[in-house]
């Protein structure tokens, strides 16, 4: 049997390529055809697609690669939507288009990371030089009756994070609609000293029009937490991200449940299903790491073999 053939080719929006491209996508990921080009308009000025085509021309993998922004000072380009047909597995073609992209953004002096979306990828993504690097905590919060009694004690504390209103903690919820660049400022001067990737302005615009119609992020107490709420309805509410300020995980490892808690109780959910920048599961693999963030890999390393809360990581 002759060996099929295959050509790597970028994916121009509205191209043939394209198509196939958004097809793929469609597919595997379950999004909609509106979606697909709602990101690539979204991204329009950042962003490429890369298809691998057997002699026909059908697009049998295919990837997309777009700027989401910055992490130590160098510009962070995202393998996302990383896909190939089922009977075309096994083939390398996935490997061809992730190797491709990686050295492209490697070339450009960027830094290339990608999303294991389970735990077996970490070992497939690790065979082209990317390690595990960002992590996050992911937890299912009931929404009891909150206990006020706890927090008698925290009424009096200043905070003192740059770009965070100077306001104690206090035991009753204040949800407000945030602005993207505000909640921005907030999200930096939070996760100072961790590592994380500060998003551009294209994936600040993504993230809020994927949250609660472009109306989920939020300030809680204005400004001792921020979050951004995926979806809400009587079952659950999904917070893609519950940033604390730092004071009050030092005060309180628990401040993060309660405060869900009592989101779940706002929004007249059960429960609360949040993510939080943490040292649970692998949210990020990153290649062309600086050298100077060698210490911070250790550290992430030892994470990755230890996860805090039992997260399976393979």
């Amino acid at each position: 049997m002759d060996k099929k053939e295959f050509r790597i080719k970028k994916a121009e929006y509205g191209s043939a390529e394209y198509e196939g491209l958004r097809d793929l996508w469609c597919e595997v990921f379950d999004d909609t055809a509106a979606y697909v080009d709602a990101f690539y308009d979204n991204f329009s000025d950042v962003i490429s697609g890369y298809v691998v085509t057997d002699e026909g021309g059908m697009v049998c993998s295919a990837l997309t690669c777009h700027l989401c922004g910055t992490y130590a000072e160098r510009p962070v380009y995202v393998s996302y939507a990383i896909c190939t047909r089922k009977n075309m597995r096994g083939q390398g073609l996935a490997a061809r288009l992730i190797c491709l992209v990686r050295d492209k953004v490697a070339d450009a002096g960027g830094i290339s990371i990608l999303s294991p979306a389970e735990p077996s990828l970490i070992s497939y993504y690790r065979q082209f030089g990317y390690e595990p690097h960002f992590f996050i905590d992911e937890r299912a919060v009931l929404s009891p009756e909150f206990n006020f009694d706890e927090f008698d004690d925290f009424d009096e504390f200043d905070l003192d994070i740059e770009g965070a209103d100077p306001t104690p903690f206090r035991a009753e919820i204040d949800l407000q609609p945030l602005p993207a660049e505000k909640y921005n400022r907030y999200r930096e001067a939070f996760l100072a000293g961790q590592p994380h990737i500060e998003p551009s302005p294209d994936m600040l615009s993504q993230i809020e029009s994927e949250t609660m119609n472009g109306c989920g992020l939020y300030s809680v107490n204005r400004g001792d937490a921020i979050c951004a709420v995926k979806h809400a309805d009587p079952a659950k509410v999904v917070l893609t991200e519950l940033i604390l300020n730092p004071v009050l995980k030092e005060l309180s490892f628990d401040i993060d449940n309660e405060i869900a808690s009592m989101i779940a109780r706002r929004f007249g959910a059960a429960e609360t299903l949040f993510i939080t920048p943490g040292s649970g599961r692998c949210q990020g693999m990153i290649y062309g790491l600086p050298k100077e963030s060698a210490e911070q890999t250790e550290e992430n390393e030892y994470y990755y073999e230890n996860p805090y809360y039992g997260f399976p990581i393979g």
